[in-house]
């Protein structure tokens, strides 16, 4: 996959869902991951859980990201896994900052328990048979506990076939720079692939962490807000700019009717919202309208308001930047 392709899309919890997987495949023939995933949900095989392991029609190939922090969870999470669905990749969320998460001593919590991450490792590898294991992680729980090199040091003994390492602490979450001294320091002494991980938005951001040398990139947040950003990179150019207004406009209406074959009832149209202003972001005018964009209950009504918004303003280049 890597020689296909250096960059994959992150988990993104409510994002990587599988109608907006199918909106970044319009772009993008890459592994794309699922939300996380909880281990112990799956075990329980609760409707709330599988329904993450729902899929697309353009679902390939696709990552599974799990999260727990109970090793003796693994093997039954992994087979119920491979029993629905038959994923690219199985990864294992080592990095996650959100409190929630945390309080299960789950996501980056894990990274405060070396010996723990080596017996989950060990335990999700002995279930995952032919189907590659890798782990997602972060440089260390805080400034005073960077241990990168030693988790990564463990994941490849203990089979791991890959790890990605968001550039920031737990402690520093998504605030401040990405350290591509200690990326470009865990590739250098690591013996299995090193996927770069922390905000990929622009040329600039994708070359900087091509320069420390890891083998490919995982962009997250850039994907959510310009899921045609794969294209754009790949074309050696900024998502910025890169689609006209009337491509923009299409591929909103793309997402409303993805998010109508994905959700139950009228629901849609609240999860659609949320993408619509996003990529509206930085238009003439975009800001007023984001009101009564979330106000909007009717889809005939939201149409109607998004054809007159795009037939008022000349075809200009898109520029998230601008707002």
């Amino acid at each position: 996959m890597l020689k296909n392709s250096p960059m994959f899309g992150a988990p993104l919890a409510g994002v990587s869902t599988p109608s907006f997987r199918k909106v970044v495949r319009l772009f993008f023939n890459g592994l794309i991951f699922t939300e996380m995933v909880s281990v112990e949900g799956l075990i329980r095989k609760g409707s709330g859980t599988m329904v993450f392991l729902r899929t697309n029609d353009s679902d390939d190939p696709l990552g599974v990201q799990l999260f727990g922090s109970k090793h003796e969870s693994y093997p039954d999470a992994v087979k119920v896994v491979l029993d629905t669905i038959t994923p690219a990749v199985i990864d294992i969320n080592m990095g996650c900052p959100v409190k929630k998460v945390i309080k299960t001593n789950s996501g980056a919590a894990m990274l405060r328990d070396e010996a723990n991450i080596a017996k989950v490792v060990r335990a999700a590898k002995s279930a995952c048979g032919n189907v590659p294991l890798s782990i997602k992680i972060r440089l260390g729980w805080d400034a005073d506990s960077i241990n990168y090199n030693e988790i990564i040091k463990i994941a490849y003994e203990e089979g791991a076939s890959a790890v990605t390492l968001h550039g920031r602490t737990k402690a520093e979450g998504f605030g401040g720079q990405v350290h591509y001294d200690m990326i470009a320091d865990a590739k250098s002494r690591a013996k299995l692939p090193i996927i770069g991980n922390g905000d990929i938005i622009d040329m600039e951001t994708y070359n900087n962490m091509l320069n420390t040398g890891i083998d490919g990139v995982m962009i997250g947040r850039g994907m959510m807000k310009q899921p045609w950003i794969f294209k754009a990179l790949a074309d050696c150019k900024d998502p910025d700019g890169y689609l006209d207004t009337r491509n923009l406009k299409d591929l909103i209406f793309t997402i409303m009717d993805y998010e109508m074959q994905n959700a139950r009832g009228s629901r849609y149209l609240d999860v659609s919202k949320k993408y619509i202003v996003w990529l509206m972001k930085g238009l003439p005018g975009a800001a007023s309208l984001r009101n009564s964009v979330y106000e909007c209950g009717d889809r005939q009504k939201l149409d109607d308001m998004l054809e007159n918004y795009f037939s008022s303003i000349k075809d200009i280049p898109t520029d998230q930047s601008s707002e």
